[in-house]
């Protein structure tokens, strides 16, 4: 498999973790807007304002699903090459980022629940300054990829 000098995008199943993510964030904003709505019942405040909780939870669902999960998706990419590794992804605020190979200390996979269910690894690509993360690649390409990376880790190293 030729890994070198193509740009990756993520794989599609990494929008079904995206979802589930944000699904649990909107069951707690329900469960906080359901205690509110029940401290104000019994406080006897308007019941408009517990709506509002819940209309504000539901318009933060349909923005996360309908619109930033989509554009998330497609405004991540990669790019392994043999000097230098490139990683780009934002939607408002874009962030491009070109690591050289030389830098790269060491490369880590990790996997959660969500991504486990989905056959989905986590790649950690770690330099003196920062690390910087895939958020997904296919389990089967994993292990791959990072022996890749490693390589030509290798090869920038002999090089200098």
């Amino acid at each position: 498999m030729e890994l070198e000098n193509l740009e990756k995008k993520l794989p599609e199943k990494i929008k079904t973790v995206w979802r589930q993510t944000e699904g649990i964030a909107v069951l707690v904003f329900l469960l906080c807007s359901v205690a509110a709505a029940i401290i104000l019942y019994y406080a006897e405040v308007s019941v408009w304002w517990s709506a509002i909780g819940f209309g504000l939870t539901a318009v933060y669902a349909v923005f996360i699903y309908l619109f930033i999960i989509p554009f998330r998706f497609a405004r991540w990419s990669y790019q392994i090459k043999p000097d230098e590794m490139e990683i780009q992804h934002g939607i408002i605020f874009r962030s491009r980022v070109l690591i050289p190979m030389i830098r790269i200390q060491h490369v880590e996979t990790e996997q959660g629940p969500l991504l486990r269910r989905q056959k989905l690894v986590s790649l950690s690509i770690t330099t003196a300054a920062r690390t910087h993360k895939i958020e997904a690649v296919n389990e089967s390409e994993s292990d791959e990829l990072r022996h890749h990376i490693l390589e030509l880790v290798k090869v920038a190293k002999e090089d200098v």
